[in-house]
């Protein structure tokens, strides 16, 4: 039996050092944004998140691309 998935959403995820705390270990902070299209590229998310990256406060350490698939059978 032949098995096919197709992509239905993608996430765009990001992570940012914030500080450190009294041990001196890196405190991270993230962000999920949602609903991106299924049609936007690796270089789509960098772009979006450049934008992200100059409205806050911190330098983005980490891009993450979060895709959603339903599997069916074929």
């Amino acid at each position: 039996m032949a098995a096919s998935s197709i992509l239905v959403n993608n996430a765009l995820g990001v992570s940012y050092q914030i500080g450190v705390d009294s041990k001196g270990n890196d405190i991270f902070k993230g962000q999920s944004f949602k609903n991106i299209s299924t049609t936007a590229t690796d270089e789509d998310l960098v772009v979006l998140c450049d934008a992200v990256d100059e409205v806050i406060a911190y330098n983005i350490s980490t891009i993450k691309k979060v895709q959603t698939y339903v599997v069916t059978r074929g």
